[in-house]
């Protein structure tokens, strides 16, 4: 989950600012976590600690609704999902709000049916159009191949034919043409697993999601969860992520590590007492 938190730090500058090109800073005072991290961490805390996922969403969603940060940034949610803090009933969402959550999920399973059933129930949750179950059904599959080192190009090929995901085009290619705010599953779930898999290393996948513009701090969210998989997190990355972590955030990511015996990152993530809300 690490890979999605740091991803989604990185890109929240971008996200209303966008830019086309790989040459950025990774870090400034702009820098933020979201609700990608925080329903990232949701989650988590589902799996590491055993409860319904739904009591886990909205748990944390509550907690940070109304949350601002020094940079003035306000935590805020959708209107799909501020609407289900409300009702707690799913709707007809298509959007990649569903997917920028999953990676738990590919860490805490070892094979890919427990995996994918327990990513279609979370995603039902909030999401229950074909869209969004097709969108998790194909970044779920991406993991798995990914952890079973399939070649990117084959991985390409599965995900065409068994989700309709044209993943022919590079990049280089999709930047030039990817100018809106792309926030359905359909427009930015393939881009995203293009970029993890295009990438030569972790920071490179994050580049590549961050440059194509758009909803760049989720496209940076789904592809570092990705990423994550092929790739370290290199030491300094994290060090620079952690200055921009609360407590809350911190903790979940030791407490999912330690309960799922993660110990591949270049450094350690301290155990932390809780700020607010357990």
């Amino acid at each position: 989950m690490l890979g999605a938190v740091i991803g989604d730090i990185i890109g929240s500058p971008y996200e209303f600012h966008n830019i086309k090109t790989k040459e950025f800073k990774l870090f400034c005072d702009r820098s933020c976590f979201t609700d990608d991290t925080i329903l990232t961490c949701a989650t988590a805390e589902s799996l590491f600690a055993h409860i319904p996922p739904q009591d886990a969403l909205f748990k944390w969603g509550n907690l940070y609704k109304n949350r601002t940060y020094e940079n003035g940034t306000v935590n805020a949610f959708g209107k799909g999902f501020s609407a289900w803090l409300e009702n707690k009933r799913p709707n007809q969402s298509k959007t990649n709000g569903c997917i920028m959550r999953l990676s738990p999920v590919i860490f805490a399973f070892k094979n890919k049916k427990d995996a994918l059933q327990y990513a279609l129930e979370l995603t039902k949750i909030t999401h229950n159009h074909e869209e969004s179950l097709n969108a998790t059904a194909a970044y779920i599959e991406t993991a798995f191949l990914l952890k079973h080192a399939v070649p990117p190009k084959i991985i390409k090929n599965i995900i065409k034919h068994k989700y309709q995901y044209d993943l022919s085009q590079s990049v280089d290619d999709i930047r030039k043409n990817y100018n809106k705010f792309y926030c359905s599953c359909k427009n930015s779930v393939p881009q995203a697993i293009t970029c993890a898999l295009d990438a030569s290393s972790y920071e490179d996948a994050i580049r590549n999601a961050v440059s194509l513009g758009g909803d760049s701090d989720t496209l940076a969210a789904m592809a570092g969860g990705l990423a994550q998989i092929s790739f370290d997190i290199p030491a300094h990355i994290q060090q620079d992520a952690l200055k921009y972590m609360d407590t809350d955030v911190l903790h979940a990511i030791y407490q999912f590590n330690a309960a799922f015996h993660i110990t591949n990152q270049n450094i350690y993530i301290p155990q932390t007492k809780l700020s607010i809300g357990r």
